[in-house]
Order: structure tokens, then C-alpha cells, then sequence
């Protein structure tokens, strides 16, 4: 009975809004109103309302959108109640590009009904296709506070506290939805990776097992087996991602995961083996057989690399592999041959550059100091093709020939190019270094290290600089401990290094450096000098006079030969044996 009675009142309403609209007492026609948020409150007139309701409606369904909208608008102009419109309206203008539009009505209409749920989500999406993510994360953390056990804006929220790095915002969320359901699949992942970000491998790769166990997929796993990778676990990583070969054998990117582990663990064999099979269904056959040629290289079978190389190339112009074959024959010395695929190569191939100046070396090997000089400024001449490296090379030609002064000139012109480069300023450095200069070298360098913090070259030059002068020893030590940081196996830092120490009264420890240094570079002639000056220091003087005998012997200039054959007369003078 109450159903047909309302649906009796419903198409009297019907009826009354076309009679309504027939005499005039309503205007569906009437001018599109700019209305940005719903009116104020007043005495609803409901025929009208759903006379432009229906409308509009039919508006909507022929996708006639900037009428259903202006409909739309009347209607909450008759009844500024009708929330069903209301929800409709900042969709119809989304539909319409009228992004801005929509927001401001959203914002407004969530000030006088902050509990709509459907349309604070909606605000949020919006925003954030506005990339205005902080305050689409506003609005999902009202969502939240609103509907505090629902895991989807629970999940939604971390994952954006995640993507803006705000991991201890983040971790609660994810707990609460583990709390809530400890299986989580979406949960567990993203609790894995802000663990691999907070650098807690062995709880992130728990949180990556359960999510297996719930939902097993090839993706994850090498997600999981990446993280094994980057933490040097390259065994778990293997039998990892062959599982995941096992169960999928082209599965390309797991073929590919398969060929980097092994790499890693130096499987060569094992690499090649794989490759192969990769090369049997991947898109990319000749990418395949370039890693091939690079593995055969590698080992040093330079002639089935070449073979692959030339293979690759009688099929298909590719630069890449011209450029590699290149190499090859330059390491055997055959720079005849290297040259001429060197030539091959266009000019607006990424390998171009290093095209050319490998080029440079072979006309130098080869003492073609001018055809290499030629070449080079010819390039530097067309522009376009120019590089700092280029610069760096030019520079090199002309000091071998003894003219430093336009070597100078063209690292001049250089850093006129490329102000910033740290390659090009250390060579003028080290140049102005070599033609006594010292002191506009320092300032360069110095330079280098404000643009490039960690230059370990630079950051040495510096340090020991200091420390030669006796001077800001603190900051020197602090330098050459950054360089040996960086570069832990360069016999000369540590040789600084020792030296630091050694200006700074620390004996012991500038003894322990400088031995280490003479093991990694034993026949450098300087650094066995400043090993004999420490143990002299010491009073280790038979440890002095028989290293300074060591130094002597690999001395090339007669001035410091010289200088240490005295150190020894002296020694040898005392009785010193």
C-alpha cells in the first residue's frame, strides 16, 4: 500500500512539474546559472526540483553534460537539499575539464557536510590529479579519523605518506591494518618496502614472504630477489629468481634478473648459458647477442666476441656494436681495422663521442700527434659535438709536444663551455700545478671540491697540500680521510693520508698508512721516501735507511734520486747498516 502511494505522489509530482513547465511556471531553458557551491538553505519547491531533475537526467544519459548541469544547478536552486543532485554535479564537471570548478565546489560542500565519505574520496582524487598531494593526504586522513578500521584508506594513506617519505606516518597505518588482518597482501608489501627503505632487510624480506605465501606472483619475487641482490645475498637471489625461471621459462625479465645474479657471483658459464636461451624468444635478439659479446670479452676470447660483433653488424647497422668491436681491436693492437669501424660510425650516435676519442688514442698509439689534434678540433670546431673530454684530450696533444701554453689556452676555452666540469678544472689545476703555480692550483681545486664534494682526487690535492705546509691539519685530515672513503685502494691517498698523520705527531698511525699505501703502489718512489722519513722519525732507522734504499732505485728524476741517496749517505755514515 505505501509503495503505490508514494509512487502515486511521485508521477502527481511529475505531473505537476510538465504542467508546471507548459505554463511557464518553471523555465528549463533559462540561462546557465555560475553556480560554484550548492545555495543557502530555503523553502523547497519539489516539483520543480524534480522537474529539472528529470531534465537534466535525460541531459545526462544523451551526454548532453553542460545541460545536464545547468539542470542540475536548478534543481538545487528549487531545493538546495536534493543531496542525490548535489553528488552529481562536481562529477559533471570533472566530465567537463572543469577541474577547478569541481574543487571549489567539493571544498565548499564538504564544509557544511564534513561526513560525506563518497565526496571527501572524490575531493582527495582530485587533488591529487592536481598534484596537490599534501592536501589529498589531509583529506584521506579525515577519511580515516572518520572510518578509523577501514584498511582501504588505511592502505591508501601510508602508501601516500610512503610515495612523500613520511615513513613514521606511514608505519602506524600499516600496523593497524596487520592488526586487523596479520594476511594482508597489499599490507605486508608495503610494509616490506618501507622496511627496505628504513634499511631493515631481514624484517622486510619476512614481510615480502608472507605476501608470497598469501598471493604468489613473478613480480614480487623479483622484487624480493632485487633486494637480495642490492645486500650482496646473491645465493638466495639465485635460487630466488631460478624458481621463478622454473615456473615461467620466458619470462624475460626473470631471465634477465637470472643472467645480473649470476654475473654477480661471476657464473660466467651459467650467464652464457642463460643468454642463450633468452636470445630464443626475446623480442631483442642482437641486445642479447651484444651482452654475449661483452661476457666473451670479459673473459678475454676476443675472437668470439669479434665474431659475434661482426655477426650483429652484417645484419643490422647498429653503432653500439661497431663501437664494441672497435675496442676489441684496439686492446689487440689491430688499429688499422679499429679505425675503420670507428669512421663507420654516424655522427648522431650516442657512440659518437667516445667513438672519437678512442680514435684520438689509436692515432696517439700510433704517434699521429697532429692527425689526432686534427680531428679533434675539427669536431670541437663543428659545435654541436663538442665535449669537456674533448678539451681534456686537445690539451693532453699539445703538452706532449711541450706546448703548454696552448694546452693551457684550450682548457681555457673549456671551461668557458663547461664552467662546472670537474674533469676540466682538475687538468688545468694539475697543469697550473706543473708550471709552479701552486697557488692559483689550490684555488682550483678547491673549487672542485664546492661544486663536487666528493672528488677524491681534489680532496687529496687539498689535504695534502696542508699537511706538506703545516697548515690547517685538522681539515686536511678530514679531506683524505673522504678521499680514502672513496677510493680505499689508491696507493697515493693513502700515502696523504700517512703524511696527515705524520705532520700531526701521529706516528703509529701515519706508519700503519703508509706501509698500506707501499703495498698498494711499491714502486712509487715517493711513497717509500715518506715511509723511510716516518721510520727515521720513530727511531726505527735500519727500517729507514733499507726502505730509502728501495726508494732510490725507483727515482726518476736525478733531483730526488739525489736527494735520498744523501738521506742514505747519512745514515750509512752513522753506522747504520
Amino acid at each position: 500500500m505505501l509503495r503505490s502511494m508514494l509512487g502515486f505522489r511521485f508521477r502527481l509530482l511529475a505531473v505537476l512539474a510538465c504542467a508546471a513547465l507548459l505554463t511557464g511556471g518553471c523555465q528549463p531553458k533559462a540561462e546557465t546559472a555560475a553556480l560554484q557551491a550548492a545555495p543557502g538553505s530555503g523553502k523547497a519547491d519539489y516539483a520543480c526540483s524534480y522537474a529539472y531533475f528529470l531534465w537534466g537526467r535525460r541531459a545526462e544519459l544523451l551526454l548532453h553534460f553542460e545541460e545536464a548541469l545547468e539542470f542540475y544547478q536548478k534543481v538545487l536552486i528549487c531545493d538546495d537539499q536534493a543531496e542525490f543532485v548535489s553528488e552529481k554535479v562536481p562529477i559533471l564537471l570533472l566530465r567537463l575539464g572543469r577541474t577547478d570548478e569541481a574543487t571549489i565546489w567539493l571544498h565548499t560542500y564538504l564544509q557544511a557536510h564534513p561526513d560525506r565519505t563518497g565526496m571527501r574520496m572524490l575531493y582527495a582524487k582530485v587533488l591529487l590529479k592536481q598534484k596537490k598531494s599534501n592536501e589529498a593526504m589531509e583529506q584521506y586522513r579525515l577519511i580515516s579519523e572518520q572510518h578509523p578500521d577501514d584498511p582501504t584508506t588505511l592502505m591508501l594513506l601510508a602508501e601516500m605518506y610512503l610515495g612523500a617519505d613520511q615513513k613514521a606516518k606511514a608505519r602506524p597505518l600499516l600496523e593497524r591494518v596487520l592488526a586487523q588482518d596479520p594476511a594482508s597482501y597489499p599490507g605486508h608489501i608495503l610494509m616490506a618496502r618501507l622496511c627496505q627503505d628504513e634499511n631493515q632487510i631481514d624484517e622486510a624480506v619476512a614481510h615480502y614472504q608472507k605476501a608470497l605465501e598469501r598471493n604468489w606472483s613473478s613480480e614480487l619475487n623479483l622484487e624480493l630477489g632485487e633486494l637480495y641482490i642490492k645486500n650482496g645475498r646473491y645465493d638466495e637471489a639465485a635460487s630466488l629468481i631460478e624458481s621463478v625461471v622454473e615456473h615461467d621459462e620466458q619470462n624475460e625479465a626473470a631471465q634477465i634478473a637470472l643472467i645480473h645474479v649470476y654475473l654477480l657471483q661471476e657464473k660466467v658459464s651459467q650467464a652464457l648459458a642463460e643468454l642463450n636461451k633468452l636470445k630464443t624468444y626475446t623480442g631483442q635478439p642482437q641486445r642479447v647477442d651484444l651482452t654475449i659479446a661483452r661476457l666473451y670479452a670479459k673473459q678475454g676470447h676476443y675472437d668470439k666476441a669479434a665474431a659475434i660483433l661482426e655477426k650483429i653488424l652484417g645484419k643490422e647497422n647498429l653503432s653500439e656494436a661497431r663501437y664494441l668491436l672497435a675496442m676489441l681491436l684496439a686492446h689487440q693492437q689491430k688499429y688499422g681495422r679499429a679505425l675503420k669501424q670507428l669512421r663507420l660510425i654516424d655522427q648522431s650516435a650516442p657512440e659518437y663521442s667516445d667513438g672519437l676519442l678512442l680514435q684520438v688514442r689509436i692515432l696517439k698509439e700510433q704517434d699521429k700527434v697532429e692527425d689526432a689534434r686534427q680531428l679533434l678540433e675539427s669536431n670541437l670546431d663543428a659545435g654541436a659535438l663538442r665535449t669537456a673530454e674533448m678539451y681534456v684530450m686537445l690539451s693532453a696533444l699539445y703538452q706532449i709536444e711541450g706546448r703548454d701554453d696552448v694546452g693551457k689556452k684550450v682548457l681555457l676555452q673549456g671551461l668557458e663551455y663547461f664552467p662546472n666540469d670537474e674533469n676540466l678544472l682538475y687538468e688545468y689545476g694539475m697543469l697550473l700545478e706543473d708550471n709552479g703555480d701552486h697557488v692559483a692550483a689550490l684555488a682550483v681545486m678547491q673549487k672542485i671540491i664546492s661544486i663536487k664534494p666528493d672528488n677524491a682526487a681534489a680532496l687529496n690535492f687539498v689535504g695534502f697540500s696542508w699537511a706538506d705546509k703545516k697548515i690547517n691539519l685538522d681539515q686536511a685530515l678530514e679531506y683524505i680521510q673522504r678521499a680514502v672513503e672513496l677510493k680505499p685502494d689508491d696507493g697515493y691517498i693513502r700515502d696523504s693520508l700517512g703524511w696527515v698523520y705524520y705532520r700531526l705527531g701521529k706516528l703509529g698511525q701515519a706508519i700503519k698508512e703508509l706501509e698500506a699505501a707501499v703495498h698498494l703502489s711499491p714502486e712509487d718512489a715517493p711513497i717509500l721516501e715518506h715511509l723511510g722519513d716516518v721510520y727515521l722519525e720513530k727511531g726505527r732507522v735500519r727500517d729507514a735507511l733499507q726502505t730509502y734504499r728501495k726508494a732510490v732505485k725507483f727515482a726518476a728524476e736525478d733531483k730526488d734520486k739525489n736527494r735520498i741517496r744523501e738521506k742514505i749517505r747519512i745514515l750509512e755514515k752513522q753506522g747504520v747498516h
